[in-house]
């Protein structure tokens, strides 16, 4: 949020339902299609491109075309999922469980800019293919069950947790054997 636009207030409560300008993100769809072809050009990876193709990532979103895998030839190494909806916007799947939306929310009182979109998304990104990102899904102490995500570079560290109800955990943890991937780099092409 923009806390210079709107001042020590904030924004109003109708600004939280309201999104007066959702073109202002059209361009996130071009940007992030440069930046798939590059990463194919530039990186051992096989395309797949299909509606359907993370159901996941694609629930409750109204694409506006298909989705596209980045899947790297190495196995230890992040596949990347984009998933393009008409807000305009992008649903992301980085690794295994790490989704994120650019924008992550749109409305007018969180006054998001494309600008900064497309910083977070690239700096997301090249992190992932530095094999600077693990995720993992834990149980704690207590019981209970959080799904942890890092990103890290020489100047910043972006850190999510988030509990999960124990069945969806099960359900995370039942589709593979790992609970736990440190991510190694993407292999360049030669």
């Amino acid at each position: 949020m923009n806390a210079h636009r709107w001042g020590a207030d904030g924004p109003p409560l109708e600004a939280y339902s309201r999104v007066t300008n959702p073109q202002r993100f059209a361009s996130l769809h071009d940007v992030m299609a440069e930046l798939l072809d590059r990463l194919q050009r530039e990186f051992e990876t096989e395309r797949r491109a299909a509606y359907g193709l993370d159901p996941e990532l694609e629930q409750g979103c109204n694409l506006s075309r298909p989705s596209i895998a980045l899947l790297p030839r190495h196995i230890g190494a992040a596949p990347l999922v984009v998933a393009f909806s008409d807000f305009p916007g992008l649903r992301v799947r980085f690794g295994r469980w790490y989704v994120v939306a650019f924008p992550t929310c749109g409305c007018d009182a969180c006054d998001e800019t494309v600008e900064r979109e497309i910083e977070r998304l690239r700096s997301l990104i090249d992190n992932m293919i530095a094999g600077q990102f693990r995720e993992a899904i834990r149980v704690r102490a207590d019981g209970t069950e959080w799904k942890e995500s890092e990103f890290w570079s020489i100047s910043a560290r972006h850190k999510e947790e988030l509990r999960l109800d124990q069945a969806h955990a099960r359900e995370l943890l039942d589709a593979g054997s790992r609970s736990s991937y440190q991510w190694v780099p993407w292999p360049r092409r030669k």
